[in-house]
């Protein structure tokens, strides 16, 4: 290749290829204290950390923020390692390929050489400068270099892949006059040859190392300065397990770092420092405090110096809870609670049927459950981040069931009434069933599994109050008691008498029950008036009719139930007809007539006619109100009575009485005085009062019964 010149006053600057790839985490430590050479400082970090810094875009900042001084880093001139063949700045002290550059402006200073042209037509000598050096070199920091730039200010910077085969200014020895037209420099010459050879009088520095400024730009210092200097350490990527681990204890186990005199191990619970240094692999922890967040860092020991650490984190197991208990139960809710362990508790979980719910306190209430249904309660202590939980503990128990629904009564008779329901939602084993009076007196408990249950043995005419309720467990838990309040029927009255006149009736009766009556009056098939509500075993009725057969049905009632009704009936007095008269007569035939009684149902009628005198008597039955009688003898007088007639009783009679026409027939008598006592005979008392004796005796002979006079005639 031939030589390269550069005419004083131009620059070069190169920029690397920026590659990025995955490489392991690195920790970088400014040591700015004493000062040492490049290679002792390398040294150190090689026995303590890694090797000194290299510097990359992606840690430049992280490096150049911590620095206060310049400082070396990672990269020189030429390495002297046995058997390198390296190039100029081409690799980083720990081997690494150099593939970013961040020199401050001016830097790095090449060797200055001079271009000497041998001129053949000519002895005159032709002097170059490739370039300018800046002149204060040894600038510690970036107060002395106000302007400086970085390559952003350089946009004219090229990358070495402008000159595949350029290692560093050694490889231009040589440049000829076309080269040079390419920076703009006229040509040589022809036949002028230029040759290279070193400017004493140049800032190049032969042992050259890279330091860093604080700022984060590059400058050549000669590698026996001693400076501060930036060492690197590839963090250890191990991490610490942790295993068995249990409310108490647990066992750590960690990777081995390699290079280091022993291990620190740091276990801190809750702000409480517990150290303990080994050299082993694993440790047992033991005495911890159960549920507690434990945080665990094994440090590696390098020179005196805590490496960055294996870390991890791990939760003890927390203690089961206690005193688990269920303190109440509805019918789709069960309330739990519980004692917070020993320990430490940051939640609790309650699992139950395929659900679960979370809390942080020491009790829960758990709904939306199945009434009358098992249910087992599961409750773990547990950590804050859910990851790990404590042994359950559990308890079992039912809900509470349903109500039942639409509890009727029906059936309902003396001694027993039937009671229905519907069963409620959710699961029961049994329902309980009682009957009771209002003093409280148990007449009926019986437990049944359907939804009905004849209930017996009860008492006539009584308040019953029925309670339903529904059980589960076995029937050791019940639900809301439904209740319904119903009666017995009562039994019938008995010693219904009924006591008449002719307008008025009487009902009476004996009861044994019954907290009030129905009493009805009837009538030939029809309801007299309303139904009388009585409270006393008798009930009287006015304004009846006479002779009429009333019907009287008395019942029981207790609530709203009614006994069978008892039954009696009776007629009413009767009364006998009125105004019996004659209507017409004749000598053989004789017609009376009478009227009815007011206010009288329909009745019949006897009729009687008679004759004392000739012992003459007929009776016959009527439904009208007038008779006629045949077949009698002329001038008589005959009595008549007639009666009004019902079920079989007579009432008193009205009578009447009247001739029939009389035929008649004159009788004679004679009749012949003598008297001892002279003219005794021919007295007219004597005859008078012979006449009136014999009057009287006629009179009392046939009386009023036929139509006779007797009548006096003197000769």
């Amino acid at each position: 290749m031939g030589e390269f010149c550069l005419k004083e006053g131009m620059f070069l600057f190169v920029s690397s290829l920026v590659l990025i790839c995955g490489a392991a985490e690195q920790d970088y430590f400014v040591h700015d204290s004493g000062g040492r050479t490049w290679d002792k400082a390398r040294s150190y970090c090689q026995v303590c950390y890694k090797d000194l810094a290299t510097v990359t875009p992606a840690n430049i900042k992280t490096i150049a923020q911590n620095l206060t001084a310049v400082s070396w880093i990672g990269l020189r001139r030429n390495f002297s390692d046995a058997g390198s063949s390296s190039a100029s700045w081409s690799r980083w002290a720990d081997g690494e390929r150099l593939l970013f550059q961040n020199w401050y402006p001016g830097w790095p200073v090449f060797q200055k050489n001079v271009c000497y042209c041998n001129c053949p037509t000519t002895a005159t000598t032709t002097r170059f400068t490739p370039f300018t050096q800046f002149t204060s070199l040894n600038a510690p920091s970036s107060a002395e270099f106000p302007n400086a730039t970085s390559f952003a200010e350089f946009p004219n910077a090229t990358s070495f892949a402008e000159f595949p085969n350029a290692t560093g200014s050694a490889e231009f020895p040589t440049v000829v006059g076309p080269t040079m037209t390419s920076f703009g420099e006229p040509a040589l010459p022809g036949g002028t040859e230029c040759v290279l050879s070193p400017d004493p009088a140049g800032n190049y520095v032969e042992d050259s190392c890279v330091a860093m400024l604080s700022f984060g730009a590059w400058v050549e210092r000669s590698c026996s300065e001693r400076l501060s200097f930036v060492c690197y350490e590839d963090r250890f990527p191990g991490r610490v397990e942790v295993t068995e681990v249990t409310s108490e204890s647990a066992v750590l186990t960690w990777l081995p770092v390699p290079n280091i005199s022993h291990s620190r191990v740091e276990v801190k619970v809750h702000g409480n420092v517990t150290q303990n240094v080994t050299n082993l692999l694993t440790l047992d922890l033991v005495g911890l405090t159960a549920g507690s967040l434990h945080t665990v860092q094994v440090f590696p020991v390098k020179c005196g110096r805590d490496m960055h650490p294996q870390q991890t984190a791990f939760y003890t197991k927390p203690n089961k809870v206690v005193d688990l208990v269920v303190a109440d139960v509805t019918e789709a809710c069960v309330k739990l609670n519980w004692s917070k362990p020993a320990g430490n508790v940051d939640i609790y979980h309650v699992k139950f049927g395929g659900a679960s719910i979370r809390n942080k306190t020491e009790g829960s209430e758990v709904c939306n459950l199945t009434p009358g249904s098992p249910y087992t309660f599961f409750v773990l202590s547990g950590v804050e981040d859910n990851s790990i939980w404590s042994d359950e503990s559990n308890v079992t128990t039912y809900t509470r069931p349903g109500k039942v629904s639409h509890l009727n009564v029906t059936q309902n008779t003396h001694s027993s009434l039937l009671l229905a329901w519907e069963r409620p939602a959710g699961h029961t084993t049994g329902f309980g069933v009682t009957a009771a009076t209002d003093s409280d007196r148990v007449l009926f408990n019986e437990t049944v599994t359907q939804e009905k249950v004849n209930v017996t043995s009860l008492p006539p005419g009584t308040k019953i109050t029925l309670n339903v309720t529904a059980l589960t467990a076995g029937g050791k838990l019940e639900g809301e008691t439904v209740t319904v309040v119903s009666y017995t029927t009562p039994t019938p009255v008995s010693d219904l008498v009924l006591r008449t006149t002719s307008n008025t009736l009487n009902a009476s009766w004996n009861s044994a029950n019954g907290d009030t009556f129905d009493v009805e009056l009837w009538l030939d098939g029809e309801l007299v008036g309303p139904i009388y509500s009585v409270s006393t075993a008798e009930k009287p009725f006015v304004g009846l009719k006479a002779a009429a057969n009333y019907a009287v049905r008395v019942s029981a009632v207790t609530g709203h139930l009614r006994s069978l009704p008892k039954e009696a009936s009776a007629f009413t007095k009767l009364l006998p007809p009125t105004d019996a008269r004659l209507r017409s007569a004749d000598k053989h035939q004789i017609t009376f007539e009478w009227s009815a009684p007011e206010n009288i149902a329909k009745v019949n009628y006897t009729v009687r006619l008679y004759s004392t005198f000739w012992g003459q008597d007929w009776s016959h039955a009527e439904n009208e109100t007038f008779h006629t009688f045949d077949g009698l003898k002329s001038g008589t007088n005959y009595g008549f009575e007639v009666r009004t007639v019902a079920n079989g009783a007579e009432s008193d009679p009205a009578v009447a009485s009247n001739y029939t026409v009389a035929v008649k027939k004159e009788i004679s008598l004679s009749m012949m005085c003598s008297s001892a006592q002279s003219l005794l005979c021919d007295k007219q008392s004597t005859r008078d009062s012979v006449f009136n004796e014999l009057n009287t005796h006629f009179r009392e002979l046939l009386g009023d019964s036929v139509v006779w006079k007797l009548v006096k005639q003197e000769n």
